[in-house]
């Protein structure tokens, strides 16, 4: 887990299961008097066209169409042949600024240019990529990044790359179909969908981004800021500037070309403690935006090292969970991951195909799956919700196809899944969402997810129908869940098909409207039990943003929902080491004199 808010996708487990009715009992939605009020986020998208500038188009855009074309047009002397070529070459700068404890420990400015060489070969019914009896998922090329010179002043030397890497690559594709070939002499007949659709011709090119950061101003803010965070109890303290600028090039046989830039800026404020029994502690805020000087606001920086300093001393004092089943309430961040492990990941369309997948959905499509008055949709065209940066933007995914509003759930019945070039059953086009990191094999991805309700209650009677629940199942107390610093969810079927979300912030919420804060807490289930536990939705949305990692890397996302109340849910103690605080009290440094 990186240090940052992040979702990792552990691609072991699964087991389908039936799950029960997918509505909560009608005596106990009645109650909670769900109103006609729906959560209609106000979305700002940009079309994949908008901001088309050919003018700005790079050369490297011809060099690489010119090298594809020749390997398409040769003469074939080999075989099986070639069918689809591709190239996406990553123009990357990535400036890193941290502090701890008053002091600068990285400053970093790196740029890079990577290339990604995708081959197929033999037919798009059956071609390398196949899925092998033995491996259980898809038969991707290796993840090798070639590399290419760093400026376009010699194209005779990017061309010589090109040709070099797609050598490496055909001839790597020649033998991993000669497994797919004897692999589909000895299994069962299926009926498998093809390995790859087609994808119509797409022509844009987007204005490369410029990095623009005051360096030494944000050196100083962040030598403040972490000094300032590192207080109380806290033993770290940690202020951190990311700014990443990725222009993607990418070509392909069918005749698309794309020229898109993406810059995003990641404030993280941070700190950390052992408490006396070994556990560590952490806290962490985060900001995004475009561009890092919209991160330069010192009133909002204030506000989240209040948050963190204020919230690790609670943490450091907190007792341990114990482990428990009853009523919870995810508040607006904590219930987008939820979705987003829970439900997101199995939506994904190459999950659907795979012997080896759990498929808990892949035969609901039309079915009722969670409560009518719930919807989810994934839009990766949307770059802001009530005016919230969204990490998961793009215009075009990373095999050239225009991203799409998906709509998965609607009002409680499955509908779709999100696609990329590998089509399942039912779903035989892309949508948009195949998505991958350089160096890796681009598949089905959520980019913006979003949960919306059709009924719902404010926050207060939210809080309030969480302790009818308490009381009508004779529990002690119920659980609020604020904060979350990332799961993960197992999608084959060696292990339970479970999931598991790592919450910060959780408290017990008692009768009588006492909170308690606990730490050590982590959420765990299974999906169909989870979804059908849904009793009620608040009227507020928010957004969790951060980098999700799957089969095919790291990629930006983000997830949206409103508050949601669970008749149960379960939750169990976190790892906690066996190791000690440290032996001696921090050092106490003066300033010396001469």
């Amino acid at each position: 887990m990186q240090i940052r808010y992040s979702l990792l996708l552990l691609l072991v487990a699964s087991c389908g299961g039936k799950g029960g009715k997918s509505q909560p009992p009608k005596e106990i939605t009645d109650s909670l008097k769900l109103k006609d009020k729906p959560v209609a986020p106000k979305l700002e998208r940009k079309k994949p066209m908008d901001g088309h500038q050919e003018g700005n188009a790079s050369d490297l855009l011809d060099v690489m169409a010119k090298e594809n074309a020749r390997w398409m047009n040769a003469p074939a002397g080999a075989l099986p042949p070639m069918y689809y070529l591709s190239y996406q070459v990553f123009d990357e700068r990535s400036i890193i600024i941290e502090a701890q404890s008053g002091a600068i420990v990285t400053d970093r400015d790196d740029t890079d240019r990577q290339l990604d060489t995708e081959v197929r070969v033999g037919s798009k019914q059956i071609d390398n990529t196949t899925t092998l009896s033995s491996a259980g998922e898809l038969n991707a090329p290796m993840t090798r990044r070639g590399r290419l010179p760093l400026s376009n002043d010699n194209a005779a030397a990017i061309a010589h790359h090109l040709w070099l890497d797609t050598d490496r690559r055909y001839k790597e594709a020649q033998l991993a179909y000669r497994q797919v070939e004897a692999d589909v002499r000895v299994r069962a007949k299926d009926n498998r969908p093809p390995d790859f659709v087609s994808a119509p011709k797409e022509y844009f090119v987007g204005k490369e981004k410029k990095v623009s950061i005051d360096k030494a101003k944000w050196t100083e803010t962040l030598k403040q800021c972490s000094k300032r965070v590192h207080n109380g109890v806290a033993t770290r303290g940690t202020c951190r500037i990311e700014v990443e600028r990725v222009t993607s090039y990418y070509v392909n046989s069918e005749g698309t070309k794309l020229q898109q830039s993406r810059l995003l800026a990641q404030l993280t404020i941070g700190a950390g403690v052992k408490a006396d029994d070994g556990m560590q502690l952490r806290r962490m805020e985060q900001a995004f935006a475009e561009d890092a000087k919209d991160l330069l606001d010192q009133a909002k920086m204030d506000k989240m090292i209040d948050v963190v300093s204020k919230d690790l001393l609670a943490l450091h004092s907190a007792p341990i969970v114990d482990p428990y089943v009853g009523p919870a309430i995810l508040q607006g961040k904590a219930a987008a991951v939820f979705f987003h492990e829970v439900f997101g990941h199995r939506m994904e369309g190459h999950r659907q195909t795979s012997d080896e997948s759990g498929q808990t959905f892949t035969s609901k499509v039309g079915k009722e799956i969670m409560p009518t008055w719930l919807s989810v949709f994934d839009d990766p065209s949307v770059t802001k919700a009530n005016d919230f940066f969204l990490n998961g933007f793009y215009r075009f995914d990373d095999e050239g196809v225009a991203a799409q509003r998906v709509e998965l759930v609607k009002k409680g019945k499955l509908t779709s899944f999100l696609q990329g070039r590998h089509p399942i059953k039912g779903f035989p086009t892309s949508n948009g969402h195949g998505r991958k990191q350089p160096g890796a094999f681009p598949v089905s991805r959520q980019g913006n997810l979003f949960v919306t309700a059709e009924k719902t209650i404010g926050e207060t009677e939210l809080e309030k129908a969480l302790l009818q629940e308490v009381k009508r199942q004779g529990k002690p107390f119920g659980m609020v869940f604020t904060e979350i610093s990332g799961g993960f969810t197992n999608t084959t079927r060696f292990l339970p098909q479970a999931f598991k979300v790592n919450p910060v912030m959780a408290y017990r919420i008692y009768p009588d409207g006492r909170r308690e804060l606990v730490r050590g807490v982590d959420i765990v289930g299974t999906p169909l039990t989870a979804l059908a536990n849904i009793m009620a939705a608040s009227n507020k949305l928010e957004t969790f943003n951060g980098m999700c990692g799957a089969e095919s890397g790291w990629v930006p996302v983000s997830a949206s929902a409103p508050s949601l109340l669970l008749k149960n849910l379960e939750v169990e103690r976190g790892f906690k080491p066996i190791d000690r605080p440290p032996v001696l009290s921090p050092p106490t440094i003066t300033k010396e004199t001469n």
